[in-house]
């Protein structure tokens, strides 16, 4: 461990990450050193001019908590700013970096809140200053950038703002109590329900935001469920021609009755038709907005499959890589000052946009914007950096989809045509084709590998020209169910009733399912998902109110620009608790019995993967070993002699695919880990791996 420097009178600079202190060290000096005090890193600018020490904070150094341990006391409204070691004993890690930035705060002269500029980022900044540092306000500055560039680090130290940044900051402790105080308290009060009924076991939760969006899941199975589904037919016709054979579709899409279908195939089969009319119309297709947090999560998810928490995860990566502009935002505007010309320029030095960058430079560069701005940031662009190092594959993918989608914003329009061809038979009936072109591409040239390009040509058929309806095919179809939510489509309806925020709302997601209350990709709530919601429904309806989520959301942002203040919001926020903690107390045996039955059958539901392939009688089911606290598979007919097995992965949670293997019958799983997701048979002895296992030796 070095000591600490000696250097007096500098300023004690915080940074969210240990890569954003680093390129803030580049930016204010071509010369800097670096020390490491206490596994703390830090970077020394020692001038006559600049006096700067610069630190990162790895995030919240600080958590809301309470004394009152017991898990079965409620309410709880005495709460604190915790150092987060004495919430997690596990990350003594915080404590000697909160004991490093005390020390290096008794010598500095002001101080420089350089976390992202956003309410998450300045509530982090805040506590750090508050808590480690015990600052003067009037020596605290607040440094406000977009990218981690040399050019934009510069100009914002030179243009420091001075303050805490009280509006974001306010909003965001705001925020933290509110969210805190009703999760903790109704938890707790479900935790009891459940102690209640004596040996129930497992473990529950819900919050602000958590069980609104699980009541959009619920409320959309149930939909699904009660779908009663109706029949309908249609009607599709070989045609022959001059111009050679085609199909055309019946002028009516949806045919109520069967026999409807055969009297159109009787009338018409056969028969000669006239071409009636050739409809061309031209549509003019604007280009896409720039990209804000939503709309590259619900973008990558639709190409790539990545999951919203991933693909923020990703993109904060290439932002601390300098390759494209904060990622949390939501705006979808594009100033000019972030300089059009030089990020084009940039990007045209990397051979794979070269040719798009020439066709950009020749034009007049002005970006078609969306509605939604955000006073922190402007919309995710790419920085014209080149990487200094080689991207991953999942990091090229979406800077590519970043840079393809700030290129299309600067193209014309593109202009496609949609033809239809109308054919008679006899006066009674008609049939259609339709087909679209592109006249001009316009900005699909920069975006084409991301949309649709799949065009349809029509014969080159004059009006009154004769063809033949050769056959007639009659197709019953039925109605289609509403569809389930994915990560995408959940996340977009979250988006839509502003429940939570563009940087928490995929990490709610993410919570239920760790909360076992959904299931797969395509989600299902669980039957512990479902139960939670009605349950809450039942007996304190507010708690999974969404107009209530709204209406707080709504506060908290008036809060930032100084139109709400915190006290109101948190006077309403603990009478609602209460309110809530006293419907849900008044029901306590009926809740505890509810939930301990849907947590019985949310065990066994996730746990068993599928028929046993050997026995063909009993089901695969994941079991832990009482001795050795391992997991493995193992058969519900083992009484009856089966002794079909397989280990697991011991980390990660297991999710069930419902998919067998090709190759042997044993159910493929989905582990999720800290990293991607993958997929595998659980059979050690599957053919598949034993043909893995020779391809590499």
């Amino acid at each position: 461990m070095d000591k600490i420097p000696n250097i007096s009178g500098y300023t004690l600079v915080i940074c969210e990450k240990v890569d954003a202190a680093k390129r803030i060290a580049l930016a204010l000096s071509d010369e800097f050193k670096t020390h490491t005090i206490n596994g703390t890193q830090i970077h020394i600018i020692d001038k006559s001019q600049k006096k700067y020490v610069i630190c990162s904070a790895l995030g919240h150094l600080y958590s809301l908590g309470t004394s009152r341990k017991k898990r079965d006391v409620f309410p709880v409204f005495d709460l604190m700013w915790f150092p987060l070691s004495q919430i997690d004993k596990e990350k003594k890690i915080i404590w000697n970096r909160i004991q490093t930035i005390s020390l290096l705060s008794n010598h500095a002269s002001a101080f420089v809140n350089a976390c992202d500029y956003d309410v998450e980022g300045s509530t982090i900044g805040h506590n750090i200053i508050k808590y480690s540092c015990n600052a003067d306000t009037s020596k605290i500055f607040r440094a406000k950038f977009s990218t981690l560039t040399k050019e934009e680090l510069s100009k914002a130290f030179e243009n420091l703002k001075v303050g805490i940044d009280d509006g974001l900051a306010r909003a965001g402790i705001t925020r933290h109590i509110i969210d805190y105080t009703w999760g903790i308290n109704l938890s707790r009060v479900l935790i009891s329900a459940l102690q209640y009924k004596a040996s129930s076991g497992g473990s529950i939760s819900t919050g602000r935001v958590q069980g609104p969006t699980l009541k959009f899941i619920v409320d959309r199975e149930t939909e699904i469920r009660s779908f009663v589904t109706k029949p309908y037919w249609t009607a599709r016709a070989l045609v022959d021609s001059s111009k050679g054979p085609f199909y055309a579709e019946y002028s009516i899409d949806r045919i109520t009755e069967r026999k409807e279908g055969y009297r159109i195939k009787d009338e018409n089969e056969g028969q000669e038709g006239t071409v009636e009319q050739l409809k061309m119309i031209r549509i003019k297709l604007s280009p896409p907005t720039p990209f804000n947090t939503g709309d590259l999560q619900k973008e990558a998810f639709r190409i790539f499959g990545f999951s919203p928490s991933l693909t923020l995860s990703i993109a904060e990566r290439l932002y601390l890589s300098a390759l494209i502009s904060y990622p949390r935002t939501n705006s979808q505007k594009l100033p000019a000052s972030i300089n059009y010309l030089k990020i084009i320029k940039g990007l045209g030095r990397l051979g794979e946009y070269k040719k798009e960058a020439e066709v950009l430079l020749n034009m007049r560069l002005i970006p078609r914007e969306g509605e939604k701005e955000d006073s922190a940031h402007p919309s995710i662009y790419p920085t014209g950096e080149i990487p200094t190092q080689g991207l991953d594959v999942r990091q090229g993918k979406l800077y590519d989809l970043i840079v393809r989608r700030f290129f299309s914003v600067f193209g014309e329009n593109a202009i496609k045509e949609r033809m239809q061809l109308s054919i008679g038979v006899g006066n009674k009936h008609y049939w259609k084709v339709n087909g679209r072109r592109t006249i001009y591409p316009g900005w699909l040239i920069f975006y084409e590998k991301y949309v649709d390009m799949e065009e349809y040509d029509l014969p080159a058929l004059q009006e009154g020209e004769k063809v033949l309806i050769k056959s007639v095919e009659i197709a019953e179809k039925f109605d289609k169910r509403p569809p389930r939510f994915n990560r995408g489509s959940l996340l977009e309806k979250m988006e839509e009733e502003n429940l939570g925020t563009k940087a928490t709302r995929a990490e709610i997601i993410e919570i239920l399912y760790k909360r076992e209350y959904i299931l797969g990709d395509s989600i299902v709530p669980t039957n512990l998902g479902f139960q939670i919601t009605l349950t809450l429904s039942k007996y304190s309806k507010e708690i999974v109110s969404v107009d209530l989520t709204k209406e707080m959301e709504s506060k908290l942002e008036r809060i930032e620009v100084g139109q709400e203040t915190p006290e109101n919001v948190l006077e309403d926020t603990f009478y609602l608790t209460l309110k809530s903690i006293d419907e849900l107390s008044n029901n306590i045996e009926k809740i505890g019995e509810e939930l301990k039955t849907a947590l019985r059958q949310t065990y066994f539901e996730k746990n068993i993967l599928g028929k046993c392939p050997q026995c063909k009688e009993g089901n695969l089911i994941i079991i832990r070993s009482k001795k050795t606290g391992k997991r493995f598979v193992g058969c519900t007919n083992y009484k009856n002699g089966c002794r079909a097995s397989s280990p697991l992965p011991q980390q990660g949670i297991i999710q069930n695919t419902g998919k067998a293997c090709m190759m042997c019958g044993w159910p493929i799983i989905l582990v999720r880990g800290r990293r991607i997701p993958w997929k595998l048979c659980i059979n050690m002895n599957c053919p598949s791996k034993r043909r893995q296992k020779n391809g590499r030796q």
